[in-house]
């Protein structure tokens, strides 16, 4: 009966999921399937908001969006199994280990034994052949010993460098899963959570949090003109000057596209205004050049937006408030930084509203 009902409510979510991606003329792949039969069935409220914000925003699931949804939300779960794999095997080799160290001592207890027992059988010997016939079993005990240990030795060896190679590759997928591949900095997944202990350690400790959200000015052209490989070039460098002007518990991050956020622990709004400006003021300084050719790509700018955590609101209200100071900063002219106080002093033009992504 159990069955009958899972398979009658699999067919409805299924039905749903397809009815959804022909109607936003989404191409039925397998990964937009999982993402669209996981909001038919509910299974994660953070992916239905972040849906449900899209769809009632008419904004169109290109491609790219498709693919940004996808990553963001399920490919996690090919690492979870990686991680978890090996975990298992961590498991069974530390137990190899433990049962070599367990035959070891076994043998050495049975070694001690026998040397005691072919002591006494020394010191009984009343003729030299006997005590020849003894010094041969003990010889021949000690070879046997030896050449066992050094086959747990080997043992040993081979377990400890499996392990060593086993947690290498463990801490290897854990980095990449939190790390943006292409510049290296945090990606999505980790700002999401690093925000969410900032949150919980201000609202503990009554420390101010800084958020800041920038945005590569004009980078379509970049990519336009040059080429995509450019445009990597230009967001690697974007990255390198977000790494470098930060430290301690900060938190640089790719938050999408040429979008880039900061986490800032313990720092005032004022302060965290100062750091990005110098950061934008840093980059605006130098023209993109190209190594090989010497050819000149042009000035990379940023523009940014600057919020402070008020202890107790969403998190998600505090992304607004940054993503709006953002777009106000553009909307003034771009290359420039506004936080949320310039926004409450009046400071900009009219803004455009925007949807801010939610946490996950």
């Amino acid at each position: 009966m159990q069955q009958a009902e899972n398979m009658k409510r699999s067919r409805e979510y299924s039905a749903a999921a397809f009815e959804r991606m022909e109607a936003l003329d989404i191409p039925p792949t397998p990964e937009n399937y999982t993402v669209w039969y996981a909001y038919a069935a509910g299974q994660n409220p953070d992916l239905n908001k972040a849906l449900d914000v899209l769809i009632s925003n008419n904004s169109p699931f290109t491609a790219e969006r498709n693919l940004e949804i996808y990553e963001r939300f399920f490919a996690m779960d090919a690492d979870l199994e990686y991680i978890q794999e090996t975990g298992r095997k961590l498991e069974e080799e530390m137990g190899r280990i433990v049962s070599v160290l367990g035959e070891a001592g076994k043998d050495t207890n049975a070694y001690g034994r026998k040397m005691a027992d072919l002591s006494g059988a020394l010191s009984d010997g009343k003729t030299l052949e006997n005590v020849q016939t003894t010094v041969r079993a003990m010889l021949q005990e000690t070879r046997a010993i030896m050449a066992k240990n050094q086959h747990l030795e080997h043992r040993l060896e081979k377990s400890t460098r499996e392990v060593t190679s086993l947690r290498a590759d463990l801490e290897s997928v854990r980095r990449d899963a939190v790390t943006d591949s292409l510049t290296g900095i945090a990606n999505r997944k980790l700002f999401d959570q690093r925000l969410r202990e900032a949150g919980a350690a201000a609202m503990e400790h009554g420390h101010e949090v800084s958020v800041v959200l920038a945005d590569i000015d004009h980078f379509k052209q970049f990519n336009d003109r040059f080429g995509h490989h450019v445009g990597d070039e230009v967001l690697k460098l974007v990255a390198a000057h977000l790494r470098n002007h930060t430290k301690g518990r900060d938190t640089s991050a790719r938050y999408g596209g040429e979008e880039f956020a900061l986490i800032l622990p313990e720092t005032a709004l004022v302060d965290a205004v100062t750091l990005i400006d110098r950061i934008r003021d840093k980059l605006a300084s130098h023209t993109l050049t190209s190594r090989k050719s010497d050819m000149r790509y042009g000035k990379v700018t940023i523009s940014a937006g600057v919020a402070r955590y008020r202890l107790g609101e969403s998190l998600e209200t505090l992304l607004e408030r940054a993503d709006t100071a953002l777009y106000a900063a553009k909307g003034a002219g771009r290359n420039r930084v506004l936080s949320e106080s310039d926004l409450e002093a009046g400071v900009t033009p009219p803004l455009q509203q925007r949807e801010a992504v939610p946490l996950r």
